[in-house]
């Protein structure tokens, strides 16, 4: 299914070329040839020659494939459809939603446009790395049924025999495949979602040329600020981390058992507490995890589905090529990465400069609204004619807007805010210094009158 699939009769492929470029064969190409250097289950392809002498390899789709998949999914809706009505947990596995998805997804893989974008998209990313050469596409003989890209002499990495020939370091090219994977998912959040051997082919100099761009995964800025802090929470074993990741993702529904969950969480860092980090693996945790979410009825992010197949079939590939491989050691400078420039991006001043207006709005404001507040407490009290001590009110008053000051002074010299000396800001230095004279001077108007 990969890349050995039964081929498809050159007549059929010829007859599809023609008609998606509009041209005859031999116009576009100067060779091609028929017999295909791969066969998978949606398209095959063959190398070929164009008109400017360049070897290209070029992605024909089978024939009538499309309407293949739509009665298959028409087959998958109605099961699951079957399965959410009539079977007692059917809900809680959202089997609908699951077809929804992968029917997204296979179709995008259909659209050859969409595949060389893709391409493109991967090889900006990737620009400037030495360890990953991404094959250029050929626009003017790309369409949706036929992608052609420069062709990739290289060594398929389940041919372990023809590695070692070739003077490849197996070791090496796990650990740069693992990078790439750890950089398109944390880095870039734009990764290849289906990283099985046939998809990845290994050049001189241990670098690696993936191919077939159909199934991308995303992770937009947010989902992987979630991620992160849910990973970083597993690896430091912080139950209170993964729950909040887990609610900031919308993961965790109202009603949720949530100390159930907890309990849960606990069980399953315990069964890796004290492991090596090499005898870990990416799929048992990824597993489990999934396990988890359908025990306690979590809404799963299609992002993060695609993300755990990805590094766990990276994994899988790494331990092919090196049986040493530690994906999760690799892994975690990553996440730990990701963590800490979540949290130092909120710290910058243009995240804070928000808080810090409405901050010094309070502050001018608090004189009078402090002062109506007063006024109208002053008017209870003499039409209520209770006993009350009006001094503790002022009191209260009087310490709120100290407490603001303080907190108002703080962020200013915080963010050097007006003019500074020697980068302290002399608007929050005499803040504190009002606040600190109106600390002495709120105790000493008020000594003894706490007491009793």
């Amino acid at each position: 299914m990969q890349d050995a699939a039964p081929p498809i009769p050159f007549a059929q492929i010829r007859e599809t070329l023609e008609s998606e470029l509009d041209r005859p064969i031999d116009a576009v190409f100067a060779e091609f040839s028929p017999e295909p250097i791969a066969a998978a289950s949606l398209a095959q392809v063959h190398r070929a020659r164009t008109r400017t002498d360049e070897i290209v390899a070029v992605k024909v789709q089978r024939p009538g494939i499309a309407r293949v998949i739509e009665s298959d999914l028409d087959i998958l809706f109605h099961l699951a459809q079957l399965m959410e009505r009539h079977l007692s947990d059917g809900e809680r596995y959202a089997p609908v939603d699951a077809v929804t998805e992968f029917a997204r997804s296979i179709r995008k893989e259909l659209d050859f446009v969409h595949e060389a974008r893709n391409a493109e998209i991967f090889a900006r990313n990737f620009a400037g790395d030495e360890t990953i050469h991404v094959p250029r596409v050929f626009w003017d003989y790309t369409t949706p049924r036929v992608l052609t890209l420069e062709y990739i002499d290289g060594i398929k990495f389940s041919d372990l025999n023809a590695l070692e020939r070739g003077g490849l370091d197996r070791r090496v090219l796990a650990h740069n495949g693992a990078r790439a994977i750890l950089k398109q998912v944390f880095d870039h959040g734009f990764f290849h979602a289906d990283p099985h051997p046939g998809n990845l082919l290994a050049l001189p100099g241990n670098v690696i040329a993936p191919l077939d761009f159909g199934m991308m995964g995303r992770l937009d800025e947010r989902l992987r600020d979630q991620v992160a802090e849910l990973l970083f929470g597993v690896v430091e074993r912080d139950v209170d981390l993964i729950i909040r990741a887990l609610t900031d993702m919308g993961c965790v529904q109202a009603g949720s058992d949530s100390a159930g969950l907890r309990r849960d969480l606990l069980d399953m860092l315990d069964e890796y507490y004290g492991v090596p980090l090499k005898r870990l693996d990416f799929r048992r945790l990824f597993e489990g995890g999934l396990d988890l979410f359908h025990r306690h009825h979590l809404k799963v992010p299609a992002g993060l589905v695609l993300m755990g197949k990805a590094l766990t079939t990276e994994e899988g590939v790494g331990r092919m090529l090196d049986p040493d491989f530690d994906m999760v050691t690799m892994a975690k400078p990553y996440v730990k990465r990701l963590f800490v420039r979540r949290y130092a991006a909120e710290l910058k001043p243009g995240h804070w400069l928000p808080v810090l207006e409405r901050y010094l709005r309070l502050v001018k404001e608090l004189p009078d609204e402090i002062e109506t507040a007063l006024q109208k407490m002053s008017e209870y009290d003499r039409t209520d004619n209770s006993p009350r001590d009006f001094g503790i009110w002022e009191r209260v008053a009087h310490a709120i807007a100290i407490g603001s000051i303080y907190i108002g002074s703080a962020i200013v010299l915080g963010f050097e805010v007006g003019p500074c000396v020697d980068g302290l800001s002399i608007i929050g230095l005499v803040g504190l210094a009002l606040g600190v004279l109106l600390t002495g001077w709120h105790a000493i108007s008020n000594r003894g009158k706490y007491k009793g």
